[in-house]
């Protein structure tokens, strides 16, 4: 079993901090520019920064980088400008940020990132300031909005990149949102069966997180429209090939640290996946091979008022049922499955390390 760490590694590092320098650039700026106009308008975007700025893992981020530049080495371009692809890194953080404003809405979560969320802060600023309205309201009002600024200063990242890029970059959105809405319905109609676990993740992390960051990085390499059709087919290919298994081996570490994980380290309360009865393979595999009251009380996920106690029970039906050995057993199995394919890449023998490092943290990371 592969050893757990906090610790991500270097190339996780590095570009992260890139990545932030230059949210916080093009954030200080927009504040500036709107605070002149009304203070209150550069408000707005300064609540937003506060959420872009914090604790993120900038995974995507790394992902899109690291395919760039293996690319860009492969093609023998080693001379480029970073505008573009740190644009890019920029991007893909603030949609990840878009999406999870809005999925804490969705989720009604106090927290993320170890922080207050943006609607509950909001609800009680209106309570705290004696202003008009019901609070919850205005709460997620104001996240919805700050949500699809941050979608908005995203798709202004993007630019005016190349046709593939940009059908790749609008190809992603409608499969994030639409797996949100998957994943939003087979909470609420209880369709918790492995298949629909499956395509929840598919969409929302296998593809959002690993695989179109990828895809996107290399087609932002100088020298790639110069290939031929039938040779960007086989990278991009190539690309999904390595990144699809890596993306479930994503998902399946999360489910397992919505119910395992410590809440200081993975930002938000551990447990929540249960009370919102999400889909997710650890609990499908736990239903089918529970007992008949084992199966009793896994009946009580989805109810929203679990009392840690009950949270206590459930997870001891899922080590007891054998599920968090084999979702553990599963994701090295995925990581086993994309390391096989990173000499398939078509990106330089360095950079392929680089990213058998980046499948290794997928797989063993605590938060």
């Amino acid at each position: 079993m592969t050893a757990m760490t906090e610790a991500p590694p270097d190339a996780v590092v590095g570009i992260a901090a890139r990545t932030e320098a230059h949210l916080r650039t093009i954030l200080e700026a927009e504040i500036t520019r709107w605070t002149a106009r009304d203070p209150r308008l550069g408000e707005a975007v300064r609540l937003l920064e506060s959420m872009v700025m914090s604790r993120g893992k900038r995974l995507r981020a790394a992902f899109c980088y690291w395919s760039w530049v293996g690319t860009c080495r492969w093609l023998g371009t080693r001379d480029h400008d970073e505008g573009d692809i740190l644009d890019a890194c920029a991007a893909f953080e603030l949609l990840q940020a878009f999406a999870l404003i809005h999925d804490d809405i969705m989720d009604d979560a106090a927290t993320r990132r170890g922080l207050p969320t943006i609607h509950t802060t909001q609800a009680e600023r209106v309570r705290r300031s004696g202003w008009r309205g019901e609070p919850r309201r205005y709460g997620e009002g104001v996240a919805i909005l700050l949500g699809d600024l941050a979608h908005a200063y995203a798709d202004r990242c993007i630019g005016n990149t190349t046709p593939a890029t940009r059908a790749l970059w609008d190809e992603l959105r409608i499969e994030l949102n639409l797996g949100q809405y998957l994943d939003l319905r087979s909470s609420a109609a209880a369709d918790g069966d492995q298949p629909t676990a499956r395509s929840v993740a598919m969409f929302k992390s296998a593809l959002y997180t690993i695989v179109r960051p990828l895809q996107l990085g290399a087609t932002l390499a100088p020298g790639w429209m110069a290939m031929s059709p039938e040779a960007r087919q086989v990278a991009i290919d190539r690309i999904e090939a390595f990144g699809r298994p890596l993306g479930q081996a994503f998902q399946l570490r999360d489910d397992l640290l919505g119910v395992l994980g410590d809440d200081s380290r993975t930002g938000k309360p551990v447990g929540g996946d249960l009370r919102e009865g999400k889909a997710t393979e650890l609990v499908a595999l736990a239903a089918r091979r529970a007992t008949p009251a084992q199966a009793s009380i896994l009946t009580h996920i989805g109810n929203p008022q679990l009392t840690a106690a009950q949270i206590a029970t459930i997870v001891e039906v899922l080590h007891a049922t054998g599920a968090v050995v084999l979702i553990e057993r599963r994701i090295n199995e995925l990581v086993d499955d994309a390391h096989g394919k990173v000499g398939n890449l078509r990106i330089d023998p360095e950079t392929q390390v680089t990213m058998a490092a980046l499948a290794d943290y997928v797989g063993r990371r605590t938060h």
